[in-house]
């Protein structure tokens, strides 16, 4: 927790059972996308980001994962923060245009 009260990071206050059907959920698909990836029948990159972005938001755990990963491969770091910029800029537009 930060000082002013409020969780750091990505975490939010959730219920108990919210909390453990958003990590199921993240897992599970995880898992599919893995699967997907095996078989010929089954597209599985869609369901594993689908995974991994509900596990990142969720997961202390995954976060320290992806921020050593980031911390060694500074080529995925730029893209990591370029991605980020587009999608801040992104939300700008929308806020100023719904202002509007």
């Amino acid at each position: 927790m930060s000082a002013s009260g409020e969780p750091r990071g990505l975490a939010r206050r959730r219920s108990r059972t919210t909390r453990i059907a958003l990590l199921t959920l993240g897992w599970v698909l995880l898992v599919i996308g893995f699967i997907g990836g095996l078989l010929p029948v089954l597209q599985g990159w869609p369901f594993g980001v689908a995974g991994a972005a509900i596990l990142y938001v969720e997961s202390r755990w995954v976060q320290r994962k992806v921020r050593r990963f980031r911390q060694r491969n500074p080529k995925f770091e730029r893209t990591w923060l370029r991605a980020r910029a587009w999608l801040r800029e992104r939300r700008r537009a929308r806020r100023a245009k719904a202002a509007s």
